[in-house]
């Protein structure tokens, strides 16, 4: 009979080939994915993972918790997988909730049903070592060991008085979680995925419709904060914005040089889900041209729009917010330097 820890190792060894596989060769499409999510030892690890979550206790729009479906773990396990297997699975509308945010707004939360929630874990548990392969040294949001303060190291480090990185774009994408576009996401996710058993499953999700106050509504764009394979689509998405803005920031020092020769700005790069900063070396008319040029990017690549009004181009010496942080460059005992404070709002979050 096989234990826990072998259930443990026997996934985590899988989670490691896959990882290796897609570090080895970028342009290699998996295929035989469903496979691993039907199986009855990948799902009992995904339940295990969502009974971890501190949000298992509360139910989906089918009034079913984390304390019933263990009432029957195996018989509800077992059902769930012969419905993956027969592809008579069905995802459920996702029980829309909101919470408050800070000046009196609320941000819409979806809550899954518990069923689904273990197979959208099951399905994060195989396409995250893929993707983690993929991702760019950037983006910091939703990755395993990786966390709010390595996205401000990152920024600080571009900071640095030698490097003159004063400009800031505080990129704002406007309703992003509800306006990604579905197809352009399925065939982004094709770039990798060649199991069409298992982009289906994603698809039945994406489409499932969101129930609020007991009406009902189609999903035809958007994923739903708070389903937990949410994230890692979104950062699949926006993945091709990081893809982009490598083209300056992987530049070698020879190329920046050169650039800076030729009177172009070079530019650093920090994103964090759907929020980002780009900073600019150059002049403030050149920043501006690069919020443009981004602006434009998404609109035509991933039809998101970048809200003008949000994405504003400061100087580092007026400071900027992220992550909850005030980053800003003043005097210090051996001259200017680049500061990080608690910002004013995380203050007032905090005191609530």
């Amino acid at each position: 009979m096989t234990t826990w820890g072998e259930v443990l190792m026997n996934i985590g060894e899988m989670q490691r080939k896959l990882s290796l596989w897609a570090e080895r060769d970028k342009g290699r499409k998996f295929h035989g994915l469903f496979n691993l999510i039907c199986r009855e030892d990948w799902l009992r690890l995904a339940c295990d993972y969502v009974t971890q979550n501190a949000g298992s206790k509360t139910a989906g729009c089918d009034g079913v918790d984390m304390s019933e479906f263990e009432g029957d773990l195996e018989g509800n396990l077992g059902k769930l997988r012969m419905a993956l297997q027969s592809g008579s699975f069905v995802a459920c509308p996702v029980r829309r909730v909101y919470i408050p945010k800070t000046g009196g707004k609320y941000r819409p939360l979806g809550i899954p049903t518990i069923r689904d929630r273990v197979v959208q874990e099951a399905v994060r548990m195989v396409l995250e070592p893929i993707y983690e392969a993929d991702f760019s040294q950037y983006s910091f949001g939703f990755r395993p060991n990786r966390r709010t303060m390595d996205a401000i190291k990152c920024i600080t480090w571009s900071t640095q008085e030698i490097k003159k990185y004063f400009w800031v774009i505080e990129g704002d994408i406007s309703s992003y979680f509800d306006t990604i576009n579905h197809r352009k996401l399925m065939r982004l996710l094709r770039k990798r995925v060649r199991d069409e058993r298992l982009l289906n499953l994603i698809w039945k999700f994406l489409r499932a419709g969101v129930m609020e106050r007991k009406l009902f509504r189609d999903t035809k764009l958007g994923t739903p904060q708070g389903g937990i394979i949410s994230p890692l689509l979104a950062n699949v998405y926006l993945h091709e914005l990081d893809k982009y803005m490598e083209g300056y920031t992987a530049l070698s020092r020879k190329g920046k040089a050169a650039r800076r020769r030729t009177g172009q700005a070079n530019y650093g790069y920090a994103r964090y889900a759907d929020d980002f900063v780009i900073l600019c070396n150059g002049s403030k008319e050149q920043a501006e041209a690069m919020r443009d040029e981004v602006r434009n990017f998404l609109a035509s690549t991933l039809h998101l729009t970048l809200s003008m009004e949000k994405t504003k181009v400061t100087h580092l010496n007026e400071g900027f917010d992220f992550l909850g942080f005030t980053v800003k460059r003043n005097m210090g005992h051996n001259g200017m330097k680049t500061k990080v404070l608690i910002s004013e709002k995380g203050v007032r979050k905090h005191l609530e």
